[in-house]
């Protein structure tokens, strides 16, 4: 059966549009990826930057809050902060909720270099989550 995985975030303008896009790399056909944030934002530009030097593009990617959803039952939700692990709204399904806390690259400051050297860093990290999140939940990814 397919699993069901919603990653929630605040506003579901990087960390969680990052993670979908992995997730969807990772989980192929074997799992259903959702992601949005307890309200909608818009997707921040260096987080596309990160993701497409990191060869995943994400630029047809649109931020959502979870009540647009179509879908609301849920094996697993992934959240990247404390706050938002706090706030899951109630979802059918029962789902288990995951913690992996990872700064908001949106709240570094400086000269879009700099920026951007964040984004890329939390990339990388929800990279390595995500895989691990697969391995370790669905023994897919070779």
């Amino acid at each position: 059966m397919v699993k069901k995985v919603l990653v929630l975030s605040d506003k579901n303008e990087a960390r969680s549009q990052m993670a979908e896009k992995w997730l969807k790399y990772y989980g192929k056909r074997h799992i259903e990826i959702w992601s949005a944030g307890l309200e909608k934002g818009s997707i921040h530009l260096l987080a596309q930057k990160a993701m497409a030097e990191a060869i995943m593009d994400i630029p047809e990617y649109k931020s959502k809050a979870v009540a647009e959803l179509d879908q609301n039952f849920f094996d697993f939700v992934l959240c990247f902060d404390k706050e938002v692990e706090n706030n899951v709204p109630v979802l059918n399904g029962n789902p288990k909720i995951l913690l992996f806390e990872l700064p908001d690259p949106a709240k570094v400051e400086g000269e879009e270099n700099v920026r951007l050297q964040a984004y890329n860093a939390v990339c990388n990290a929800v990279d390595d989550i995500c895989f691990s999140f697969v391995q370790d939940n669905f023994k897919i990814v070779e």
